[in-house]
C-alpha cells in the first residue's frame, strides 16, 4: 500500500497558538499494545525445544542490538526481512540447527493478535476534529493497516519505512512526511513512546513532541508535553 497524499493543502489552523496543522503518531506501543520482549520470548522458547539454552538477559540484548543496527545501515529492508533475519542470525549464535521458519511464523501469528490502548480510537477521533492524525512508523504497510483496520482506528494518512524506504530516527524520515503534508516543521506535533525516535530526533528538527510516558518514570526529553495516556493527550492538544 502507498501512503496516502493529502488532496489539497491542509487549513491553517488559526485557534491554537503554535499553528499546528498536523499531528503525526507512531503507532507501536503508542496506539497499539506491544507486549515487552514478547517475541524474543517466543524465540527462545523454540531454541530451548530445539536443545539450545540461551541466557535470556543475553538474547534480549542482542535481540534489540540488531534491530537498532538495520535500523541505521545504508541497506534497506523490510520489517519482515530484519525480523526474520534477526531470528535466523540468533539460531546461528545460539549453535541451534533447527528451522527458525517456525519460530518467525510464530512471531507473526502473535503480533497479528495485537490490540489497541483502550483510549485509542476515541482520542484519535477528537483529534481529528481540528488536526489532521497521520502515521509515522517503522513498520511495513500490509501488518500496520490490518492493525489499525482491526482496532477502528482511523487516520488521514499513514507514512512508513516501508513507503520511505528509511527508518526513524534518520532525519529524512521525518522531512518525507513534512514535504508530503506540505507543512513545516512548525506546523507539526510528533507522539510517541520513544525518546530518541519520537522526541529527540523530530525536536532536533524544529518539530514539537509529546512522550507517551504512560508508566515509565518521569523525564525531559525536549517534548512539549508528557501524556499518560491517549485520552491525556487528547485533552492537551484540543486546548492548546
Amino acid at each position: 500500500m502507498r501512503a496516502l497524499r493529502p488532496l489539497c493543502c491542509p487549513i491553517t489552523i488559526c485557534y491554537n497558538k503554535f499553528m499546528i496543522k498536523t499531528i503525526i503518531f507512531d503507532i507501536y506501543d503508542t496506539i497499539i499494545q506491544v507486549e515487552r520482549h514478547a517475541n524474543a520470548e517466543i524465540v527462545m522458547e523454540h531454541l530451548r525445544a530445539a536443545g539450545a539454552e540461551p541466557d535470556r538477559d543475553g538474547f534480549i540484548k542482542l535481540w534489540g542490538e540488531y534491530y537498532r543496527r538495520a535500523e541505521l545501515s545504508d541497506e534497506f529492508r523490510t520489517e519482515a526481512e530484519i525480523f526474520y533475519d534477526r531470528v535466523a542470525w540468533l539460531y546461528g549464535v545460539c549453535g541451534c540447527g533447527g528451522d527458525p521458519r517456525i519460530a518467525y511464523g510464530a512471531t507473526v501469528e502473535r503480533s497479528r493478535q495485537r490490540v489497541a490502548y483502550p483510549d485509542a480510537a476515541d482520542a484519535l477521533a477528537a483529534i481529528r476534529k481540528r488536526f489532521r492524525v497521520v502515521a509515522g512508523s517503522n513498520a511495513d504497510n500490509a501488518p500496520l493497516t490490518a492493525h489499525l483496520s482491526k482496532c477502528g482506528i482511523e487516520m488521514d494518512a499513514l507514512y512508513t519505512s516501508e513507503d520511505f524506504r528509511i527508518y526513524k530516527p534518520k532525519p529524512e524520515f521525518y522531512k518525507a512526511i513534512l514535504d508530503a503534508e506540505g507543512i513545516s516543521p512548525e506546523e507539526a506535533v510528533f507522539v510517541g513512546d520513544s525518546h530518541l525516535e519520537d522526541v529527540e530526533t523530530p525536536t532536533s528538527l524544529g518539530i514539537r513532541s509529546v512522550w507517551m510516558r504512560r508508566d515509565r518514570p518521569p523525564k525531559d526529553y525536549g517534548q512539549i508535553f508528557t501524556a499518560d495516556s491517549l485520552a491525556e493527550l487528547a485533552e492537551y492538544l484540543l486546548n492548546i
